[in-house]
């Protein structure tokens, strides 16, 4: 194991003990080859965290895919990390490509992390940027409120780990460029049909040209909406059982006069529609 731990694996170390993660849990690693996701495994592969890598090949983007593959089978083995690989081919999606590989990456993670004998996480490189990245989508696509928290760091079930989701892209990078750490560019990163990518690479910089910071305070304050999102559940959930119950066939019944007192009407009509469609 590499002896050098300044930098991320600090802030990762330190990130794990806050949140009571042991060295001996198993962290299941998402490595696309990507330079977040690399740097997520090596900063936990240098502090001595007991990992398992995983790869998806989607077959994408032909050549390239297998050369990311190739790039995460070569950090394993030169690092003695396990790594497990699953070769996929997406069916279509309504939502996008995007979102199938997503559902197809998370689901398969979530299938390898059930099977093991020990307590097991799943670990992402999602940072401050993709959090300021996410607060965008969700306002700009008109979303559910008490979404605006975007990511949070550990999942509502207490299985995904994003550790690196108060550090900076800048900061990655230059932590990667530090240790010469090896990595690909995905090419669909830049591609502007994808509207993550053109907040990406075109909104966020016009707002840090504005105000210098203003991704770091996006993230900031997805960051403190978080507790405030989860009492809002409470509430929401406290308001709508107030008003809404079922009747003996199994019918959902609004109750009309004790609905129209309660300040959350609306987000109880949003939250009924979200669950009855």
């Amino acid at each position: 194991m590499p002896e050098d731990r300044r930098g991320l694996p600090t802030v990762v170390e330190q990130w794990l003990r806050a949140h009571e993660i042991a060295k001996e849990d198993l962290l299941i690693v998402a490595m696309s080859a990507g330079r977040d996701s690399m740097a997520l495994g090596e900063a936990l592969n240098r502090i001595g965290q007991n990992m398992l890598a995983a790869h998806v090949n989607y077959g994408l983007r032909g050549i390239d895919s297998d050369g990311d593959q190739a790039c995460v089978e070569a950090w394993s083995k030169r690092h003695q990390v396990p790594l497990e690989v699953h070769k996929t081919i997406l069916q279509g999606d309504s939502e996008g490509t995007q979102s199938e590989a997503r559902r197809v990456r998370y689901g398969w993670m979530e299938q390898l992390r059930q099977k093991q004998g020990t307590v097991s996480y799943i670990a992402t490189g999602h940072h401050a940027d993709d959090q300021a990245e996410t607060l965008l989508l969700h306002l700009i696509r008109s979303a559910d409120p008490l979404a605006l928290s975007a990511m949070n760091d550990v999942s509502r079930e207490g299985t995904l780990l994003r550790p690196f989701l108060g550090v900076s892209r800048e900061e990655i990078n230059a932590w990667v460029k530090s240790i010469g750490l090896e990595y690909r560019d995905d090419t669909n990163n830049t591609n502007p049909d994808y509207l993550r990518n053109r907040i990406r690479h075109e909104v966020l910089p016009l707002l840090e040209s504005l105000r210098a910071g203003s991704g770091q305070h996006l993230a900031r304050l997805a960051e403190r909406w978080r507790p405030l999102s989860n009492e809002l559940h409470q509430s929401l959930d406290a308001a709508r059982n107030r008003c809404f119950r079922f009747d003996d066939s199994g019918s959902g019944v609004l109750e009309l006069g004790a609905w129209k007192k309660e300040p959350l009407a609306d987000e109880i009509l949003y939250r009924l529609a979200k669950d009855w469609k």
